[in-house]
């Protein structure tokens, strides 16, 4: 009778995961989608969204291929730890294993607590990769969001240059398309489904399908803070880029962007020989970004990024650090993405 019950729920389980597949992520999409051919512009007025879906498409390739890579040296490492187990016959700690690795080979980022019957290295290593698992989904959230500025950044000029030969009802048409085009999609509201069982009403069966691209669950993390998009989806404190309307307003104080040499841009070489930022260091640079325009804080800073490796339990990664800069000296150094301090 047990096994019948629980062959009843997988079943249910399974069609509800196709139908919202389907039917649920389907219409969330549609919702959510940009139109980047509004059949008022011209073939060479669509460029700027033409680029920005060629940036969308890349940013999301190289996204699958960051989790691939994270997933695929977190699965070895835990069934280095499934072996041990196994070795001692540790039973619990052995299924908790073998459920984590399950999840983590389907592309389920999102925590269990399941995992808490696993050793305490293997605890902290999860801890490792959920921060790691942030870094990445922040990092294309950051990338996604430069492409769309830099698409309405063209789009603002092609707007001017039409007002200009007097095509007011096009520069219109494009300036309520650009007010849509800077929207944030709506937020995900994923609801469990209950699955009520006579002998337990407290059983649930969480029936939505993996996306990657979503935030790892821990109920340790507060999320308050992400639940409202200030301005196009960035908050007070992130540093984000300029609009059109703020690069012509700020162009004087901003100034000349800083320059890149052979060793690098000067500024940040300073702050990390002065050991403003511990982990990063000159020898372990892999590259060097370009310098950007960007907002902080209500003032137009130049910014640039650069790449290095850091380490896990579970193996070395790349990270991408941005220098906030002022004149000749780092402000602060923070993970691209994320805004959060670099140590």
């Amino acid at each position: 009778m047990l096994n019948y019950k629980i062959f009843q729920k997988v079943i249910l389980t399974f069609w509800m995961s196709v139908s919202l597949l389907f039917f649920g992520v389907h219409s969330l999409s549609l919702v959510n989608a940009k139109n980047l051919m509004p059949e008022f512009l011209s073939a060479s007025q669509l460029v700027p969204l033409e680029k920005y879906k060629e940036s969308i498409d890349a940013n999301k390739e190289q996204h699958v291929g960051y989790i691939s890579k994270l997933n695929e040296k977190y699965s070895d490492a835990l069934g280095v730890a499934k072996a041990r187990m196994e070795k001692i016959g540790a039973v619990r700690a052995t299924k908790a294993l073998e459920g984590e690795i399950l999840r983590i080979k389907a592309n389920d980022t999102r925590r269990s607590k399941e995992i808490e019957g696993a050793p305490d290295y293997v605890k902290k290593m999860r801890a490792q990769y959920d921060e790691f698992i942030k870094r990445v989904n922040n990092l294309k959230r950051s990338r996604d969001g430069e492409a769309l500025y830099l698409a309405d950044r063209g789009l603002a000029e092609i707007q001017l240059t039409l007002t200009k030969s007097n095509e007011i009802d096009t520069a219109l048409k494009l300036r309520q398309y650009r007010e849509e085009f800077k929207r944030p999609p709506e937020p995900k509201k994923p609801k469990p489904l209950v699955v009520v069982d006579e002998d337990d009403n407290d059983s649930e069966i969480d029936s939505e399908p993996i996306d990657p691209s979503d935030p790892p669950f821990n109920s340790d993390i507060d999320d308050s803070d992400n639940s409202e998009p200030v301005l196009y989806g960035y908050g007070d404190d992130a540093v984000r880029p300029m609009t059109s309307e703020e690069m012509e307003k700020y162009k004087a104080d901003l100034g000349p962007p800083p320059q890149r040499s052979g060793k690098g841009y000067s500024a940040l070489v300073s702050s990390i020989q002065r050991k403003e930022v511990n982990e990063i260091t000159l020898g372990k640079i892999k590259l060097w970004g370009p310098a950007r325009p960007r907002m902080w804080k209500g003032k137009p800073y130049w910014t640039a990024t650069v790449t290095y490796p850091t380490t896990s339990l579970f193996g070395t990664f790349d990270t991408e650090g941005m220098a906030i800069i002022s004149g000749s000296r780092v402000l602060e150094w923070r993970y691209t993405g994320s805004g959060e301090e670099i140590p």
